[in-house]
């Protein structure tokens, strides 16, 4: 899987999916499932095209997480920062919502779905990467 905290100056994006994605509700960094023999990086630019409608961004990968799941499995996350360009977005198919957030703004734990993971991720990989827009 891997997960995608977007970024664009002093903003992140985050996603609601359509109902049944991972049994969850609330907002969610856009994330999915690799597909058979798929790179990470590869997945994780189908996953800002498909989820997003974004196609420019720069990519850092920045954590590899890995736990054993609820199923008994064992899951690797790829966490992935991404600077797109502008902040025009698409939502695709699956994504029934996507809306950009002020990091000091962001959703509490609790609108997040996974108990706030995502805000986890954001607050541990991405705020401090993020830039105050230029002011002219």
């Amino acid at each position: 899987m891997a997960h995608i905290a977007v970024l664009h100056h002093s903003s992140a994006l985050l996603v609601k999916y359509s109902a049944g994605h991972d049994n969850q509700l609330g907002w969610f960094l856009p994330n999915d499932d690799l597909h058979h023999l798929e790179h990470p990086e590869q997945a994780a630019k189908r996953i800002l095209k498909e989820h997003a409608g974004i196609t420019d961004a720069t990519l850092k990968l920045v954590e590899i997480e890995s736990f054993v799941g609820n199923n008994e499995t064992w899951h690797l996350i790829f966490d992935y920062l991404a600077f797109p360009r502008s902040m025009t977005v698409s939502t695709g198919p699956t994504v029934s919502e996507a809306k950009w957030f002020e990091v000091d703004k962001l959703p509490s734990m609790e609108e997040f779905a996974h108990h706030g993971w995502g805000k986890s991720v954001l607050l541990k990989h991405a705020l401090p990467k993020a830039q105050p827009a230029a002011t002219a």
